[in-house]
Parts: structure tokens; sequence; C-alpha cells
């Protein structure tokens, strides 16, 4: 973080919300805390302002309302070749000039990769070297992915950061049952849904909207997610068309099942990019918000690729933990 300048000169510490999120991290998760304050002291950053951004920076974010079409899609599917993965990161075109993957090792902890957006959310905040690693991707060394959608709940409160239980689960979760059981204990703070599969081929989202979550699962071996709830309980509730009127989560999820059901028997790791690549669809992006990164993931061998610079000169490259 200090190699790449980061600079937090324009961070308004809010000390009540970072008091209460404190007690949250305090209970469930001490050894967070510890890290950003070794962080703090490692990178000569204030304190406060670090746990402003980790810890309280997506629930302020949130409360100010939606203002950008915040999209991305998901999807696994399992045949008699497998258990495949594919996801589109889908954000501002900048996030192609900083995106990192990084690897973590931490005592005790399972090793894991993370891909970064560097929590940026506008052009400025590249510009000003406002850039923190987060975990918005992770697959760690027992083959457990889990990665995420944005939601438009109606709600936000006190509790985890999203990019924090990514990390969290990616730290210390074997399999998509431990995953879970991770939400049935742990508060989170704002709506997003959560794509979790692992090496045994068990995959599943959850559709979080802070009060509630439900969990849902494949149906005839095929999973998507893109932007709005598919529970019926929840999508009462979903204001991605309030938020949103023009927002393509609906076309993004039929095309998706559309193109999966036409390789659907013979699907193998190299379908992930034709499906989630082809300019031509909305799959992927090119407006106000664009495709950063592909991930194609074949759960059963654990062998992992990433895409990215998609419209351009697309470049490739298989992730080893």
């Amino acid at each position: 973080m200090k190699n790449n300048g980061m600079k937090l000169d324009k961070v308004m510490v809010n000390e009540k919300i970072i008091g209460e999120q404190l007690k949250i991290y305090q209970k469930y998760y001490p050894e967070r805390i510890e890290e950003l304050q070794g962080i703090s002291e490692g990178g000569g950053f204030n304190k406060e302002k670090v746990f402003q951004i980790y810890l309280a920076g997506e629930l302020m974010q949130f409360s100010k309302g939606i203002r950008k079409p915040l999209a991305c899609t998901i999807f696994g599917i399992k045949n008699k070749n497998g258990v495949f993965v594919g996801r589109n990161l889908d954000w501002l075109p900048v996030t192609e000039k900083i995106m990192e993957v990084y690897k973590q090792e931490a005592i005790g902890k399972f090793k894991l990769l993370a891909v970064s957006d560097m929590f940026i959310g506008s052009e400025e905040d590249v510009q000003g070297k406002f850039l923190f690693y987060d975990a918005i991707d992770v697959i760690n060394e027992k083959g457990l992915f889990i990665g995420i959608t944005f939601a438009y709940g109606d709600n936000c409160s006190y509790g985890f950061s999203w990019k924090e239980i990514t990390k969290y689960i990616g730290e210390n979760c074997a399999t998509l049952k431990e995953a879970l059981a991770v939400f049935k204990n742990f508060p989170v703070g704002i709506p997003k849904n959560f794509f979790i599969a692992d090496k045994n081929g068990e995959m599943a989202v959850v559709e979080h909207n802070v009060s509630e979550y439900k969990v849902l699962y494949p149906k005839d071996d095929v999973l998507i997610h893109t932007n709005h709830y598919l529970d019926p309980d929840l999508a009462k509730k979903d204001r991605v068309l309030v938020e949103l009127p023009y927002h393509n989560t609906f076309i993004r999820y039929y095309e998706a099942l559309q193109k999966i059901n036409f390789v659907k028997d013979n699907f193998d790791l190299s379908n992930v990019i034709k499906i989630l690549g082809d300019p031509r669809y909305y799959l992927c992006q090119n407006h106000e918000i664009r495709t950063i990164w592909t991930l194609a993931l074949d759960m059963t061998n654990k062998k992992y690729n990433i895409y990215w610079d998609i419209l351009g000169k697309r470049k490739t490259k298989e992730l080893e933990i």
C-alpha cells in the first residue's frame, strides 16, 4: 500500500460508526483489527483513517444512495466434465488500470488468492492514490471460491463489510457448508449477493438484505446470479428498478441462462470466456460500467484462469496458490 503511494488526506473519520463497527469486529473477527493496526504501523498511516476505510467505508457509501448501475454476473454449472464457475466483474473503466491479483498467507489461516479493484469509487480515487487492497473474489488453498454481485436491498446497518466477509470465509472455510455457517452467526452491514462454490461441486448463492438472507441452490445443475433478488420474499424488497429503471440485470440473467443451455451438456472451462467475453451481448459490458475481469474456474480440478483487458487485447493467466 505504501509503495502504491496510498494517500489518506481526504479520509474523514466518523468516530461513531467506527466505534460501533469495532465492537462487532472485536467479537467476531479480532484478528482483522490486529491486521489493520499492523497495516497502519507498517505504512505509517493514521490508524483511525485505516479503520474508517475498511470498517466504515462501505456502510457510508451505501447510506448515501446508489448512483451508478452497479453490476456483475456469476454462474456455476455441473456436468459430466466437472463443476465450473464463470464470473464477470463489472465496474468503472478506470479499474482496468489498477486492479490487482494478490496472495495472502497468514499464520493459522488458509492461503488464498484475492482479486481487488483497489476499493475505488471514482476516477478521482485513482488520480488521488486512494487505493486499498480488498477481496472481491477469493479462492483459497482448499478449493473454495467466494465472489459477490451487488444487491439493491432496502436497508443497511452496523455489521461486516461484504469484502471482509469474503476475506474471512477465504481464510477459514474449506467447504460450502462451512461458509454458510458463517452467515448464521455474522451480522452483515449492507445488502449483497455471495456466490460460493467448493472443490466438491457444492455451490449456492446467499442473497443478503442485512436483516435477513436466503440461500439459493442450483436448478438442473445450473446456478446464475446477477443483481436482482431471486428469492420471492426478498424480491418484494428489491429496489433495483426503483433506483435504476434502466438496469440490465434481468437481461444479463436470461442471456446467461440461454447461452449456458446451448452448451450445457458439453460445457468445459473454455466456454466461460465464450459466454462472458463476447462484446456483442449484455453480459460483456462496455458503457458507464465495463467488464474489467473474467474468472473461469474449474472447481473439480482446481484450475483457475483470469482474463482482463476483455475489450482490448485480451490477456489471460492461470492463477496458482
